[in-house]
C-alpha cells in the first residue's frame, strides 16, 4: 500500500513550531508516518467538525491530538490542527471559520 502524501498548511507549521523538540521528533518519525500510512484508521469526528479524522497520542502525560482531512482524489492527507488536548475544540472551532 503507498503512503498518502502529507500536507503541512502553514498554521499547523505554526503549530508544530510550538511543540517541545522531544515532541517535534515523535511527530515526524513517528506519528506523522503512521497517519501517511493508514489515515483512515483514526476516527471520524462529529457534528460540526464532520469529514475531519482525529489521531490521539499521549506525550509525558498529556494528550495531544492531530487532525486531518483524507483527500481520495489526490491520495493526501491534510493536516488542520496539532495541539494538547485542553481547549483543542474551542481553538479547532475558530481555525476553520
Amino acid at each position: 500500500m503507498t503512503a498518502y502524501e502529507l500536507i503541512i498548511p502553514n498554521a499547523v507549521q505554526k503549530d508544530f513550531r510550538r511543540l517541545s523538540p522531544q515532541l517535534q521528533e515523535g511527530l515526524l518519525f513517528q506519528h506523522f508516518p503512521a497517519i501517511q500510512k493508514a489515515p483512515h484508521e483514526a476516527s471520524f469526528l462529529k457534528g460540526e467538525f464532520r469529514g475531519m479524522r482525529k489521531y490521539v497520542l499521549s506525550f509525558q502525560g498529556t494528550e495531544y491530538r492531530i487532525t486531518y482531512r483524507v483527500v481520495e482524489a489526490t491520495k493526501s492527507v491534510v493536516l488542520i490542527m496539532v495541539g494538547s488536548r485542553e481547549g483543542y475544540y474551542e481553538r479547532l472551532r475558530q481555525r476553520i471559520r
